[in-house]
């Protein structure tokens, strides 16, 4: 996120890429009235009722598997569009994510992960003027399919949204500008290395970004990263990941290398010194999967 909190530019400027694993699995049918089973299943009720109601749609809303909220991977976003986006498709209604996300309350700050869940790859929306009612689009492109992710997600949680809510109203407390001059350049490097699939330029931006933009948040996390992504980010960093970044408030943590093999090398030194979980995914470079069930 380029710019969180001077007021008076264009804030929340965001990206993003789609990754494989881990899913939600939502199943849709028809039914006479709108009803939400499985879990967190009252939350995506009380986010998509609404919705239902705007555009007269009723069915069974089955969620059969659901990442944890709180812990850094965008859950909510995508659960709540899957919900809605199915929810739509039974009743012979296609509707853009975006509409579902501005209907559900999604997007309040970026939109990368309703643009990952539209067009999968990595994405860059262009954050929020004043006048702004849904961060719009600013790039989509294809991410190399051989550079692989190593996810950990350490014990805790991130921030809830209302402690969020209360973070990005505060008034600024005096970050330099030249920050988010810097943080808008090294993005500028992240998406040319993209791309240009040029893995060495990503892993250096990566890692300089998310310095950038975490010492803006430091005063919130304790620290360029939150205290429990600290950790795992040196970890990462002692086994040779040289790409490294926070996701969102955290603690879930991402290092990104070249290949496969590497990827399952470094796995296998670090779960024994993890006490969360930890695992291998690729990018997704497609958005939403429908499958009709027989």
């Amino acid at each position: 996120m380029v710019n969180p909190f001077i007021r008076g530019a264009r804030r929340y400027i965001s990206a993003g890429v789609a990754v494989s694993y881990p899913n939600n699995v939502v199943i849709v049918k028809e039914g006479s009235e709108l009803r939400v089973e499985g879990c967190r299943s009252d939350e995506v009720f009380t986010r998509i009722k609404d919705f239902a109601v705007k555009h007269g749609l009723k069915g069974i809303i089955e969620i059969r598997e659901c990442i944890p909220r709180h812990i850094g991977l965008g859950s909510t976003t995508q659960l709540v569009l899957a919900a809605g986006y199915g929810l739509a498709l039974v009743n012979n209604h296609l509707i853009d994510p975006v509409e579902i996300a501005v209907e559900t309350g999604l997007g309040k700050y970026s939109g990368v992960g309703t643009y990952v869940f539209k067009h999968g790859g990595f994405v860059v929306d262009m954050g929020r003027s004043e006048s702004t009612a849904f961060p719009p689009l600013l790039t989509r492109l294809e991410f190399p399919e051989e550079w692989v992710f190593i996810i950990a997600i350490p014990s805790g949680s991130g921030l809830d949204e209302e402690r969020e809510d209360r973070i990005f109203a505060e008034e600024n407390w005096n970050i330099p500008v030249e920050l988010t001059w810097k943080a808008s350049y090294h993005l500028i490097e992240l998406s040319s290395a993209v791309a240009e699939r040029d893995f060495d330029s990503f892993v250096k931006a990566l890692t300089a970004l998310q310095e950038t933009v975490g010492s803006m948040f430091s005063r919130y996390q304790g620290g360029v990263f939150s205290v429990n992504s600290a950790r795992v980010i040196k970890l990462l960093r002692e086994n040779g990941v040289e790409g490294v970044g926070q996701s969102s408030w955290g603690p879930a943590v991402y290092g990104v290398v070249k290949g496969l093999d590497e990827a399952e090398a470094i796995l296998e030194n670090l779960m024994p010194r993890l006490d969360g979980k930890v695992f291998i995914t690729r990018p997704r470079n497609k958005g939403v999967e429908v499958v009709e069930e027989k």
